[in-house]
């Protein structure tokens, strides 16, 4: 993406609908190419944390986490609600689904 308001640095970005299917296709094929390679290093770095985390380092990254959070880290409180799926994202997630249930079952009643 262009920095900054500078018009010159937007002239050569051309919207994907104005370009040919051939580059579109092309562009396609890079992407996708590009995911493969990002998945598979991000792979790789998961088993090679999950090898290197044992049970002892792992209770010593949460006893620091919960003590950074009762210091009042705002990201590592965040961390922590997200861990135990305490997080406002996921709250207003399990509420939505609630009332999309109580919907449906609404609609099904004849409401």
């Amino acid at each position: 993406m262009p920095r900054g308001d500078n018009p010159n640095s937007r002239a050569n970005l051309i919207p994907v609908t104005r370009r040919t299917k051939k580059e579109q296709r092309e562009l396609c094929r890079k992407a996708g190419i590009a995911s493969g390679r990002a998945r598979a290093f991000n792979k790789t770095i998961r088993e090679n944390v999950a090898e290197l985390c044992t049970p002892d380092a792992l209770e010593a990254i949460a006893k620091r986490l919960i003590q950074m959070a009762e210091h009042g880290n705002l990201k590592a409180i965040m961390l922590l609600l997200d861990i135990l799926g305490e997080s406002p994202r996921y709250q207003l997630q399990k509420d939505m689904l609630e009332l999309k249930r109580r919907e449906i079952k609404l609609r099904e009643q004849g409401w």
